[in-house]
């Protein structure tokens, strides 16, 4: 999964998107938040990004479990493979934000939601798609 990090952009989330199915009624064909935020920084970037360095060493062979604990970042790789497993069963989109401040799951629940009407909201999801 590669990320683009602006380092003015200190908060960083991972969300799953879905679609309602035919049988939801009203809300056959809506778009809707599938799991909760994966919320993590710039410096749990770093660490990620010294584990896979540690991986590639081949001077000093490590393992990528031995790598994720050695530099801290055990559980932001769960959460985001966990997330990663989930979205890809289910069907989701998966999709990464940046923010200089916190952001709260309401947050994404209303801009998914508002991008069922909107373009330009519809437009910025996408655009955040991580492929």
């Amino acid at each position: 999964m590669k990320l683009k990090v602006d380092p003015k952009l200190f908060h960083h989330y991972i969300v799953a998107v879905a679609i309602h199915p035919a049988s939801a009624g009203d809300k056959a064909g809506q778009m809707y938040l599938k799991y909760r935020p994966v919320h993590f920084t710039n410096d749990d970037v770093e660490k990620v990004q010294n584990a896979s360095m540690l991986v590639k060493d081949k001077l000093f062979e490590t393992n990528s479990a031995e790598a994720v604990k050695i530099t801290g970042c055990d559980e932001i790789v769960t959460q985001l493979s966990g997330l990663r497993l989930a979205a890809a069963v289910n069907q989701c989109t998966m999709h990464h934000f940046s923010s200089e401040f916190e952001l709260e799951e309401e947050n994404f629940i209303t801009l998914i939601e508002s991008a069922n009407k909107d373009e330009y909201l519809k437009k910025l999801l996408k655009q955040s798609l991580i492929r």
